[in-house]
């Protein structure tokens, strides 16, 4: 056999991953601990249809105690940075979580009652809390230069729990309801035991451009300073506001168009979009690694409103299948993209703060969504709110594009 070339080209898959090696063993925790914890989240998808279906609560009804889960979110987001950055991120991640699992452990014996979901509002005071840290941690943890694979190989990490969490949770919905809860609050257990052991924080954050430099103002003085987050949290909230839809008007369309078998379908929908992600994240990831996230977004917007707009029609399950894969996309080019921007423009001592202003913005469209789509499903259909989901897709897209042309004149480094 004639020896290898020494300049023969790596293969394609060595060219794929290459960027991903050498991040270390806290960060691999961190995506590890993501996994285990995603997989067992099984209460979020299904929330829509416990309260519907178990409860007996109407679409109204629903939709406000959705909103009510996620205002809760906001505001354990906007509390907990704050604390993080004063007290540690790594030990209060450790604490939202830890809360939050306890809190599904309840719900695991205490979901019949009519008050239960008073308890899911007190659990996503916590889950809210811990999400704008993990994107802190994370900022913290990631080497020079490679913000962009540590942010896609964790949204990577989602999903790979995602993947099957949702067919887990279908089974359980139908035949045992409290271990949708408690399998809920074991994995979330498990993975606060991850993080604690596996991730060693850097002694001090660092800052690796000049838009990161630590800021002695207070946190909301410095983040009000830089009008271009105003502008990019104005976007999450669009964004957040048409893709929370995924959450309370997809299983309601899907429910509506399956009756009993809509539980199950919605779980394949739901594994079907986590497949996705980890078959697409990393080649898109290397395709896009060039564009600026906003570029990334306003293409982001564009699957939506495709993907979205589809669900405006009559669709058997072959068209189901056909918009979750369009909007898949959009959702991957996105979800790699945010947090780098936000890191860019975060002075590195209030990191977790703006993670956490950032994280109200995106909570409070997940709050207004299903406040807006209850009372629209109500008095002019399904088509009606997916034509205005589109809609709203293409507005925030075409913002993404000037936003983005600001971002160059102002903070050319990538």
């Amino acid at each position: 056999m004639e020896n290898a070339s020494p300049t023969a080209r790596p293969n394609p898959l060595a060219r794929l991953v290459a960027p991903y090696r050498g991040l270390g063993g806290s960060l691999w925790s961190m995506f590890f601990a993501t996994m285990i914890n995603r997989f067992g989240d099984f209460v979020g998808a299904f929330l829509a249809l416990y309260l519907s279906r178990i409860l007996k609560l109407d679409a109204v009804r629903t939709g406000t105690t959705i909103s009510l889960v996620f205002a809760a979110s906001m505001v354990g987001s906007l509390l907990s940075g704050r604390i993080a950055d004063a007290v540690g991120r790594k030990r209060a991640l450790l604490i939202c979580q830890g809360s939050a699992a306890a809190v599904n452990m309840a719900m695991s014996f205490l979901y019949g009652f009519e008050w239960a979901p008073l308890l899911i509002v007190a659990g996503s005071l916590f889950r809210g809390g811990a999400r704008p840290l993990i994107g802190a941690v994370l900022t913290d943890l990631a080497p020079a230069g490679k913000r962009k694979e540590v942010f896609g190989i964790q949204y990577w990490s989602i999903n790979v729990g995602v993947a099957v969490g949702p067919l887990v949770a279908a089974f359980l919905f139908d035949r045992s309801l409290p271990w949708l809860f408690r399998g809920d609050a074991l994995s979330t257990f498990a993975s606060v035991a991850l993080i604690a052991r596996g991730v060693k924080m850097p002694a001090a954050a660092t800052a690796s451009t000049s838009l990161e430099r630590h800021d002695e103002r207070g946190a909301m003085a410095a983040f009000v300073a830089r009008p271009i987050l105003i502008a990019f949290a104005g976007l999450a909230f669009l964004s957040s506001l048409s893709y929370c839809q995924t959450g309370f008007g997809l299983p309601l369309r899907v429910s509506e168009a399956f009756a009993e078998g809509g539980p199950r379908f919605m779980g394949y929908l739901m594994s079907l979009n986590a497949v996705l992600v980890i078959v697409l994240s990393i080649p898109l990831a290397r395709l896009l690694r060039s564009r600026t996230p906003l570029a990334c977004m306003a293409y982001s917007g564009g699957f939506y409103v495709v993907g979205f707009g589809l669900l405006a029609f009559p669709l058997g399950k072959a068209g189901f299948v056909a918009s979750t894969a369009v909007w898949t996309i959009g959702e991957i080019v996105s979800s790699i993209n945010m947090g780098v921007f936000l890191a860019k423009h975060s002075p590195a001592n209030w990191r977790a703060s703006f993670q956490s202003f950032m994280g109200v913005f995106y909570s409070a469209g997940w709050t207004v969504g299903p406040l807006v789509a209850g009372p629209l499903v109500r008095g002019a259909g399904m088509p009606a709110l997916w034509t205005a989901t589109a809609a709203l897709c293409a507005l925030w897209a075409a913002g993404a594009v000037a936003v983005d042309g600001w971002d160059r004149r102002i903070a050319p480094e990538r």
